[in-house]
């Protein structure tokens, strides 16, 4: 982390708003990509990135510098993403009729290029949470599996296996497509 980075973060910690508002400048556009990625809905995720920066802002007087700051937001962005999708898939599930959850599997038609991307789009997202964010950090945002770890604090054996059992599932699940 650079020095710049370490001035706004101690300042901001004392209440400056100008230097929490250059860290937010400084981190959004990642912030927001892996809020997208992990939700795949554009108005979800605009109220995600606003609750992320609120969670920040409101816990940057408990951050210690014993990690990268990326990594401490990382954490907090996926965590919040995690609770959102948990509440809204319990919520989704105590509305649902058994009606709206049949659909037939079978057609007479090869899907075409919008329908195979629907489907990939799908089978990411039907991914269980952590498989998923492990999945996206590293094939949507291109990080290292050692990077990864280090941002959602896991071994790097956990992090090929939720990414070997993410890819096993998404082969099972996008057969059709092949």
């Amino acid at each position: 982390m650079d020095e710049k980075t370490v001035t706004f973060i101690r300042a901001a910690q004392g209440g400056d708003q100008r230097a929490f508002h250059h860290l937010v400048a400084q981190y959004d556009g990642k912030v927001m990509a892996l809020v997208l990625q992990l939700l795949g809905n554009k108005e979800d995720a605009e109220d995600i990135y606003q609750e992320v920066f609120l969670k920040v802002w409101r816990n940057l007087g408990s951050y210690e510098f014993k990690s990268d700051f990326y990594t401490w937001l990382y954490r907090i962005t996926t965590n919040t993403c995690y609770s959102y999708r948990s509440g809204r898939q319990r919520h989704h599930l105590a509305n649902i009729s058994l009606e709206e959850g049949y659909h037939d599997v079978y057609t007479d038609t090869a899907p075409d290029d919008n329908d195979q991307r629907q489907g990939i789009l799908t089978a990411v997202d039907e991914l269980p949470p952590k498989q998923r964010t492990v999945f996206v950090l590293r094939y949507y945002q291109d990080h290292k599996i050692k990077d990864i770890a280090v941002l959602l604090g896991l071994t790097t054996g956990t992090v090929k296996r939720y990414l070997h059992r993410a890819t096993l599932k998404l082969r099972k699940d996008l057969a059709a497509y092949a």
